[in-house]
């Protein structure tokens, strides 16, 4: 006879999975980023600007509906832990900006790829919530895979390496930060971290006012794609599994990320890319289907 699960941890496991398939579709959006880059023909700053200004008109829209009088109420009681996701976002999100300046695109995503290794140790310190050797041997095979598939430069460290180590730290800081606080409102500090950016960006942005309507178009869907999507998605799911399991999954932004750019403007990856992607792609996959078999 077999044993039905209790509701508690029936319950649980909807979570676990609500969690992984959000954090999923978060990465597709996150990962069209570069695709949308490469449709505007502007510096960095000018696009993470306007970028910005969407993302904060699409998602204010939608807390101003689901909030309504109660918005400037709901921000108050996010408090420090939500004043500290709302920096952490707003830097993850901002400072990779000045690293692919500074750095190459290579080493940048590389660093990337560490990500579950080092929110495994923040979640570790932090919340006595220690990482599985699945999920840390998938994080090592998906940085490998990257390695393969950008094949960083031999070159010696530059500033933008330290800012994507920084941006990368802040995005583990935030997964956790999230996991820890899952009864704040995620959804308002997913806005006010679009604010902020555009208060980052617009002072270095070179040409602020030189869009086309074309190039606003792109602009709006990239802000509604990447940033209301893409963000929205992650900070919600990310609450719901553990910090190593939802950075894992977010290391297939850079394969995801190749296959955006061939659909999008006929951009090829080399044979490295698709390696290297299919990689990635197996070790996460891989990965959820074990915790998959192990929760049933």
């Amino acid at each position: 006879m077999r044993v039905l699960p209790s509701p508690s941890l029936a319950d649980a496991r909807a979570r676990h999975r609500e969690g992984v398939a959000l954090v999923l579709l978060a990465t597709i959006a996150w990962s069209a980023g570069g695709l949308f880059t490469r449709l505007l023909p502007f510096d960095l700053w000018t696009i993470v600007a306007w970028r910005g200004v969407f993302g904060t008109a699409f998602i204010g829209t939608y807390v101003l509906w689901r909030y309504g009088r109660d918005t400037l109420g709901t921000i108050r009681r996010m408090g420090r832990m939500g004043v500290l996701i709302t920096l952490c976002s707003t830097a993850a999100i901002t400072m990779f900006v000045p690293a692919f300046q500074r750095t190459s695109i290579a080493n940048a995503f590389t660093i990337y790829a560490a990500l579950p290794f080092v929110a495994a140790g923040i979640s570790w310190i932090w919340l006595r919530e220690r990482p599985t050797i699945g999920t840390l041997a998938a994080a090592a095979v998906a940085l490998a895979g990257i390695v393969v598939m950008l094949g960083p430069s031999a070159e010696g460290p530059r500033l933008g390496d330290a800012l994507a180590m920084l941006a990368t730290s802040a995005t583990a800081l935030m997964t956790v930060a999230i996991r820890r606080s899952r009864h704040i409102e995620m959804v308002p500090v997913a806005w006010l971290a679009n604010i902020l950016s555009v208060l980052v960006a617009a002072p270095f942005a070179a040409h602020l006012l030189d869009l086309t309507p074309r190039d606003y178009l792109v602009a709006a869907g990239f802000g509604l794609v990447p940033m209301t999507m893409g963000l929205m998605l992650y900070v919600i799911g990310s609450a719901l599994i553990p910090s190593a399991l939802a950075t894992l999954i977010n290391t297939m932004e850079a394969p995801v990320g190749a296959l955006w750019a061939w659909i999008g403007i006929g951009e090829v990856p080399a044979t490295a890319t698709f390696v290297g992607g299919g990689i990635v792609l197996a070790s996460v996959f891989g990965r959820l289907l074990l915790e998959r078999e192990r929760r049933h």
